[in-house]
């Protein structure tokens, strides 16, 4: 044998004694992924939601942007400022892990990135975007159970602070809803508290004063069952534009506080908000669901109308043909004020509210409630304060909750300072 090929040999025996070394130095348990740092493993995590439009898919997670910013900046700020003392800093173990922190409480703050867009096909005509609101709900519910699941998993020791703004809302109430009723991905202990600004689905309410207009702002911690969320604030009435959550908050009734601004429909829809309550389930129609939802709703009136009470139906037969012989005098006797005359049938005659009767569709209902002055100023108003007065985003600015002058943002941040100061 050459020495060359004795040497060849050598080098590989040594390389193969490194390696072997060099495996058996790491455990056959070591975690592939990285260990949780004593940031992710916060005595408090809050995860907010934002609303439509404020974040995406690919957003950075450790930037709370648009409403719920206002709450998460000055919560962590409040919370964060006040160095812990001597006393407070003796470290402790973080269960299932070798870390440590201290004893003093710490907080952090993260939104949940998803894909907040709305408005299905009709949408989709102005803003290019046909996703629907169902499809954008069921994304970020997945963002946030997933997050949720991750860190609850990593942080054993960590509380929850779960916050939704609008969409958000409507994705945090429904995470909460689960969890509180012993459905969701973590345990309910693990919730310190939930804070909702114009949830969709919000509980249904009756204004107290039995008027249209709410309430003073004195009307605080307003609850309408056992496992309602907890309303703070004035009582707009109504309830959100999607109906309410069956169960509730279950176990967490106490701890999810809801906040819903005058005028504001999306989680005030009133019995008189009928032009609404037709639109918003088109947003949810994607193009592929058209043909199946034109003949649902073609099915639907003919089976209304099967139904329908004999005399009612008598009574809309009547009032038809009653306004359509009208028509035809008129337009043979004096064609000029045809115009007039169909404006009093539209405006002035029963028969539209009596062909409702026998419809009993809330298109129709919506058609003919633009015909009666008082309904068309009422939703015309609430539109319009929507869009002016910025109702829907009032809830840091000029939308208070109580006699001290807090909005809905200052009144949350003090709230859950003082739950957290109180210890967890």
């Amino acid at each position: 044998m050459s020495a060359a090929t004795i040497g060849r040999r050598s080098a590989c025996t040594v390389m193969l004694a490194v390696v072997l070394t060099s495996a058996a130095s790491v455990p056959a348990w070591a975690d592939p992924e990285p260990a949780p740092t004593a940031t992710d493993c916060s005595d408090v995590i809050t995860l907010a939601v934002p609303g439509t439009w404020e974040t995406s898919a690919d957003a950075d997670r450790n930037v709370v942007p648009g409403m719920l910013g206002q709450i998460t900046g000055p919560l962590l700020a409040a919370l964060n400022s006040t160095p812990p003392t001597a006393a407070e800093t003796v470290p402790k173990q973080v269960a299932g892990s070798s870390l440590t922190r201290s004893t003093a409480t710490s907080v952090r703050a993260e939104q949940v990135p998803y894909v907040a867009q709305v408005g299905g096909p009709i949408a989709g005509i102005a803003t290019g975007n046909p996703l629907t609101l169902s499809q954008s709900r069921a994304n970020g519910k997945s963002a946030l159970e997933a997050r949720a699941t991750e860190l609850a998993q990593a942080c054993p020791l960590s509380k929850f602070v779960i916050l939704g703004y609008s969409q958000g809302a409507l994705i945090a109430g429904d995470f909460l809803s689960e969890v509180g009723n012993r459905r969701g991905v973590v345990d309910p202990s693990r919730i310190l508290a939930g804070g909702l600004l114009s949830d969709p689905k919000r509980s249904a309410s009756t204004v107290s004063s039995g008027s249209e207009s709410a309430p003073s702002t004195h009307s605080v911690n307003t609850k309408s069952s056992s496992v309602a969320e907890t309303l703070v604030g004035a009582d707009p009435g109504g309830e959100g534009v999607l109906g309410q959550r069956d169960g509730g908050m279950g176990v967490l009734a106490e701890r999810v506080t809801t906040m819903c601004a005058p005028n504001d429909t999306i989680c005030s829809l009133s019995d008189k908000s009928k032009v609404v309550a037709a639109v918003v389930p088109l947003l949810n129609i994607t193009p592929e669901d058209l043909p199946n939802y034109a003949i649902g709703r073609g099915l639907e009136l003919v089976k209304n109308v099967a139904e329908a009470d004999p005399q009612v139906i008598a009574k809309a037969a009547s009032s038809v043909i009653t306004e359509l012989t009208k028509l035809g005098v008129v337009a043979a006797t004096s064609p000029y004020s045809l115009p007039l005359t169909l404006a009093e049938m539209v405006f002035s005659s029963t028969m539209l509210d009596d062909v409702a009767q026998v419809i009993n569709m809330p298109e129709f209902d919506a058609l003919v409630s633009l015909t009666k002055p008082d309904e068309l100023v009422q939703q015309a108003s609430q539109a319009v304060s929507y869009l002016l007065l910025d109702a829907h985003r009032s809830y840091a600015s000029n939308y208070t909750v109580n006699d001290s002058g807090d909005t809905a943002a200052q009144w949350i941040v003090k709230w859950l300072t003082a739950k957290i100061q109180a210890g967890l």
